[in-house]
Protein backbone atom coordinates (compact mmCIF):
# COMPACT_ATOMS: atom_id res chain seq x y z
CA UNK A 1 0.00 0.00 0.00
CA UNK A 2 1.02 3.53 -0.29
CA UNK A 3 2.25 5.38 2.39
CA UNK A 4 0.83 9.47 2.68
CA UNK A 5 -0.26 11.37 0.16
CA UNK A 6 2.60 9.87 -2.75
CA UNK A 7 -0.67 11.34 -5.29
CA UNK A 8 -0.22 14.51 -4.24
CA UNK A 9 3.15 15.84 -4.14
CA UNK A 10 4.14 19.33 -2.82
CA UNK A 11 4.13 22.15 -5.49
CA UNK A 12 7.13 22.29 -7.94
CA UNK A 13 8.44 21.15 -11.49
CA UNK A 14 7.91 17.36 -11.53
CA UNK A 15 10.37 15.24 -13.41
CA UNK A 16 9.48 12.77 -16.06
CA UNK A 17 11.21 9.41 -17.16
CA UNK A 18 10.64 6.99 -19.83
CA UNK A 19 9.44 3.69 -18.80
CA UNK A 20 10.72 0.87 -20.74
CA UNK A 21 10.83 -3.06 -19.28
CA UNK A 22 13.85 -3.65 -18.25
CA UNK A 23 15.44 -7.10 -19.78
CA UNK A 24 18.75 -7.33 -17.67
CA UNK A 25 19.12 -10.55 -16.27
CA UNK A 26 16.42 -12.43 -18.66
CA UNK A 27 17.88 -15.57 -18.73
CA UNK A 28 17.45 -16.14 -14.71
CA UNK A 29 13.56 -15.22 -15.44
CA UNK A 30 10.47 -17.19 -16.29
CA UNK A 31 9.38 -16.59 -19.99
CA UNK A 32 5.70 -16.05 -21.04
CA UNK A 33 4.02 -17.47 -23.75
CA UNK A 34 0.94 -15.94 -24.91
CA UNK A 35 -0.87 -19.22 -25.91
CA UNK A 36 -3.78 -18.12 -27.66
CA UNK A 37 -1.65 -15.29 -29.52
CA UNK A 38 -2.55 -15.80 -32.72
CA UNK A 39 -6.01 -16.74 -32.62
CA UNK A 40 -6.66 -13.43 -31.18
CA UNK A 41 -4.59 -11.46 -33.41
CA UNK A 42 -6.65 -12.22 -36.38
CA UNK A 43 -8.07 -9.25 -38.42
CA UNK A 44 -6.18 -6.98 -35.94
CA UNK A 45 -5.57 -3.41 -37.33
CA UNK A 46 -3.67 -1.26 -35.11
CA UNK A 47 -5.08 2.16 -34.07
CA UNK A 48 -2.88 3.46 -31.41
CA UNK A 49 -6.29 5.72 -29.91
CA UNK A 50 -7.85 2.80 -28.95
CA UNK A 51 -7.75 0.32 -25.58
CA UNK A 52 -4.79 -2.01 -26.24
CA UNK A 53 -4.26 -0.68 -30.29
CA UNK A 54 -7.87 -2.03 -30.87
CA UNK A 55 -7.27 -5.51 -30.26
CA UNK A 56 -10.47 -7.37 -29.05
CA UNK A 57 -10.39 -9.94 -26.25
CA UNK A 58 -13.55 -12.52 -27.07
CA UNK A 59 -11.98 -14.19 -24.31
CA UNK A 60 -9.09 -13.75 -21.82
CA UNK A 61 -5.61 -13.84 -23.08
CA UNK A 62 -4.26 -17.63 -22.29
CA UNK A 63 -0.43 -17.30 -20.73
CA UNK A 64 1.67 -20.02 -20.24
CA UNK A 65 4.98 -19.08 -17.76
CA UNK A 66 8.18 -21.24 -18.44
CA UNK A 67 10.70 -21.64 -16.22
CA UNK A 68 14.51 -21.51 -17.92
CA UNK A 69 15.66 -23.03 -14.81
CA UNK A 70 14.39 -24.33 -11.34
CA UNK A 71 14.45 -20.98 -9.47
CA UNK A 72 13.24 -19.01 -12.40
CA UNK A 73 11.95 -15.69 -11.24
CA UNK A 74 8.28 -13.91 -11.80
CA UNK A 75 8.63 -10.54 -12.61
CA UNK A 76 5.67 -7.56 -12.11
CA UNK A 77 6.02 -6.32 -15.92
CA UNK A 78 6.46 -7.80 -18.60
CA UNK A 79 6.23 -6.92 -22.61
CA UNK A 80 3.86 -8.38 -24.64
CA UNK A 81 3.28 -6.89 -28.47
CA UNK A 82 2.72 -3.49 -29.39
CA UNK A 83 2.85 -1.43 -26.18
CA UNK A 84 1.13 -3.47 -24.57
CA UNK A 85 2.61 -5.28 -20.94
CA UNK A 86 1.60 -8.12 -18.85
CA UNK A 87 1.39 -7.08 -15.30
CA UNK A 88 0.91 -9.05 -11.57
CA UNK A 89 -2.13 -8.00 -9.55
CA UNK A 90 -0.23 -6.42 -6.99
CA UNK A 91 1.23 -3.88 -9.94
CA UNK A 92 -2.24 -3.28 -11.30
CA UNK A 93 -2.99 -2.22 -7.66
CA UNK A 94 -0.37 0.02 -7.33
CA UNK A 95 -0.68 2.16 -10.30
CA UNK A 96 -4.88 2.26 -9.99
CA UNK A 97 -4.15 4.10 -6.89
CA UNK A 98 -1.69 6.47 -9.10
CA UNK A 99 -3.59 7.31 -11.63
CA UNK A 100 -6.18 4.94 -12.69
CA UNK A 101 -7.77 6.79 -15.19
CA UNK A 102 -4.53 6.47 -17.50
CA UNK A 103 -4.93 2.77 -18.09
CA UNK A 104 -7.07 0.38 -19.05
CA UNK A 105 -7.02 -3.46 -17.95
CA UNK A 106 -7.58 -7.15 -19.40
CA UNK A 107 -7.57 -9.85 -17.12
CA UNK A 108 -5.92 -13.40 -18.04
CA UNK A 109 -5.57 -16.95 -17.47
CA UNK A 110 -1.75 -18.13 -16.22
CA UNK A 111 -0.67 -21.38 -16.79
CA UNK A 112 1.36 -22.48 -13.85
CA UNK A 113 1.19 -25.99 -14.02
CA UNK A 114 5.84 -26.19 -14.80
CA UNK A 115 5.40 -24.33 -11.58
CA UNK A 116 4.86 -26.32 -7.90
CA UNK A 117 2.49 -23.94 -6.71
CA UNK A 118 0.65 -21.18 -8.57
CA UNK A 119 1.41 -17.33 -8.62
CA UNK A 120 0.12 -13.76 -8.70
CA UNK A 121 -2.81 -13.28 -10.79
CA UNK A 122 -1.89 -11.28 -14.46
CA UNK A 123 -3.05 -8.82 -16.59
CA UNK A 124 -2.66 -7.00 -19.59
CA UNK A 125 -2.49 -2.73 -19.60
CA UNK A 126 -2.30 -0.59 -21.82
CA UNK A 127 -1.79 3.53 -21.19
CA UNK A 128 -4.49 5.63 -22.94
CA UNK A 129 -3.96 9.06 -22.46
CA UNK A 130 -1.92 10.65 -25.02
CA UNK A 131 -1.23 14.54 -24.35
CA UNK A 132 0.48 17.39 -26.12
CA UNK A 133 2.01 18.80 -23.36
CA UNK A 134 5.96 19.47 -24.15
CA UNK A 135 6.96 22.70 -23.98
CA UNK A 136 9.16 22.38 -26.98
CA UNK A 137 10.58 26.06 -26.77
CA UNK A 138 12.18 25.04 -23.47
CA UNK A 139 13.09 21.51 -24.54
CA UNK A 140 16.05 19.88 -26.99
CA UNK A 141 14.01 17.43 -28.91
CA UNK A 142 15.44 15.89 -32.44
CA UNK A 143 12.43 15.89 -34.84
CA UNK A 144 11.19 14.32 -37.78
CA UNK A 145 9.63 16.59 -39.96
CA UNK A 146 9.97 15.25 -43.21
CA UNK A 147 7.32 14.73 -45.57
CA UNK A 148 6.34 18.55 -44.74
CA UNK A 149 3.01 18.34 -42.27
CA UNK A 150 4.77 15.39 -40.51
CA UNK A 151 6.37 15.65 -36.88
CA UNK A 152 7.70 13.12 -34.80
CA UNK A 153 10.10 13.02 -31.61
CA UNK A 154 13.06 10.80 -32.63
CA UNK A 155 14.95 11.87 -29.45
CA UNK A 156 13.86 13.18 -26.26
CA UNK A 157 17.04 15.11 -24.84
CA UNK A 158 15.98 17.74 -22.55
CA UNK A 159 12.01 17.87 -22.54
CA UNK A 160 9.91 20.72 -20.46
CA UNK A 161 6.25 19.95 -19.72
CA UNK A 162 3.12 22.19 -19.70
CA UNK A 163 2.08 21.78 -16.35
CA UNK A 164 -1.21 23.26 -17.30
CA UNK A 165 -1.56 20.25 -19.90
CA UNK A 166 -0.74 17.82 -17.80
CA UNK A 167 -2.82 18.54 -15.13
CA UNK A 168 -2.26 15.71 -12.03
CA UNK A 169 -1.15 13.30 -14.92
CA UNK A 170 0.91 11.37 -13.48
CA UNK A 171 1.42 8.73 -17.00
CA UNK A 172 0.83 9.07 -20.79
CA UNK A 173 2.05 8.74 -24.25
CA UNK A 174 3.31 12.13 -26.08
CA UNK A 175 1.05 12.91 -28.61
CA UNK A 176 4.46 12.95 -31.23
CA UNK A 177 5.82 9.66 -29.90
CA UNK A 178 3.11 7.39 -29.14
CA UNK A 179 5.48 4.78 -28.22
CA UNK A 180 7.01 6.73 -25.75
CA UNK A 181 5.22 5.69 -22.23
CA UNK A 182 6.14 8.95 -20.17
CA UNK A 183 5.78 8.61 -16.28
CA UNK A 184 6.64 11.39 -13.63
CA UNK A 185 9.06 11.01 -10.25
CA UNK A 186 5.43 10.13 -8.34
CA UNK A 187 5.16 6.52 -10.27
CA UNK A 188 9.25 6.24 -10.41
CA UNK A 189 9.36 6.60 -6.56
CA UNK A 190 5.92 3.94 -5.54
CA UNK A 191 7.53 1.52 -8.16
CA UNK A 192 10.70 2.02 -6.78
CA UNK A 193 9.23 1.78 -3.03
CA UNK A 194 7.37 -1.15 -3.68
CA UNK A 195 10.10 -2.84 -5.28
CA UNK A 196 8.48 -3.37 -8.83
CA UNK A 197 10.31 -6.12 -10.91
CA UNK A 198 10.66 -5.54 -14.75
CA UNK A 199 11.03 -1.76 -15.42
CA UNK A 200 13.59 0.93 -16.18
CA UNK A 201 13.33 4.48 -16.23
CA UNK A 202 15.54 7.37 -18.56
CA UNK A 203 15.16 10.61 -16.97
CA UNK A 204 13.88 12.89 -20.09
CA UNK A 205 15.36 16.31 -18.38
CA UNK A 206 19.15 17.43 -18.52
Amino acid sequence: MLGGDRANPPAGERKYYTLEIDYAGASRLAIHQWVNKSEQMKGFHPAHEQPFRGLRFAEPPQIEFVRSRKLSALRDAESVTLGIWLISDRLKNLIEQLDAEAFVFQPVIVDYSRFPEAGPAYWFVYIMRTLDCVDEERSVIRYQDDPPGIKNYLGLGDVRMRPEVVGSAHAFRLIYATTRLIVDDIIVDALRAEKIRGFRFQPIQA
